[in-house]
């Protein structure tokens, strides 16, 4: 979020905006850890706990839900623009979601014709909702940054999870990991914070382009697509 942004936010609502900044300060009390890391199990319980299936518990909770949707949507239209250059059949395709959050790509997946899906997150808080309301699909909890995840899958996904890996052995360790668990032919779409290097909260990061491409030295990668400040890619074995 640039100046100006921070500036009108503050201009429209203070006290909002003051309340939001106790707030983190707060949260950081409780879950920061020395040299920038933090308890990401116990922070995300917290906040998937206090939003629900709100959208703010995964995206940005300085935004309305409805203008988390809006980002979300356009996101899940870049997605399946990715699957349709790398000739993705999602109806055919199985699917690891890695972080999936409020399972809003597990409902983009499914419109497509797909079944065979495992969600994966940090903690189960929305499991009861999520097996409810995707009859089929699987939840399971994994610590992508220190757990290898079982299985090969078509297609791996990785929304907007890699930013908030903010120890840089686990973020490796979950890029591996994804790439890992690929079949012969298989497609990884990213969609994460790209940027300088620098650490913009306890559980909040960017990483410049460069240290994806050398993960993916060898890889054919698509153009790196601009939505709300992210980017998104999809990555392929040669």
């Amino acid at each position: 979020m640039n100046l100006g942004s921070k500036l009108l936010k503050l201009l429209k609502d203070p006290k909002g905006v003051i309340a939001r900044r106790i707030r983190w300060l707060r949260m950081k009390s409780r879950y920061g850890l020395p040299g920038g890391t933090y308890r990401a199990e116990e922070y995300w319980r917290d906040r998937h706990g206090r939003y629900g299936f709100d959208l703010r518990g995964v995206g940005d909770y300085t935004m309305s839900g409805e203008e988390n949707l809006r980002i979300l949507a356009e996101g899940g239209e870049l997605f399946l623009g990715l699957c349709r250059e790398a000739s993705v059949d999602l109806a055919r395709a199985s699917l690891l979601d890695i972080g999936c959050g409020t399972g809003y790509f597990a409902g983009v997946y499914r419109e497509a014709g797909g079944s065979s899906y495992l969600g994966v997150d940090i903690v189960d808080t929305l499991f009861e909702g999520l097996r409810e309301s995707f009859p089929g699909f699987r939840f399971e909890i994994f610590d992508a940054g220190t757990r290898e995840i079982p299985g090969i899958y078509d297609l791996v996904i990785m929304m907007d999870v890699l930013q908030h890996i903010t120890d840089e052995e686990k973020f490796v360790f979950a890029v591996r990991n994804a790439q890992s668990r690929l079949s012969s032919g298989g497609t990884l779409i990213i969609a994460t914070s790209i940027g300088a290097a620098k650490r913009h909260s306890f559980y909040f990061v960017t990483r410049p382009a460069g240290t994806f491409e050398r993960l993916f030295a060898g890889w054919r990668l698509s153009p790196m697509l601009e939505f709300s400040g992210n980017r998104m890619f999809s990555a392929r074995r040669p």
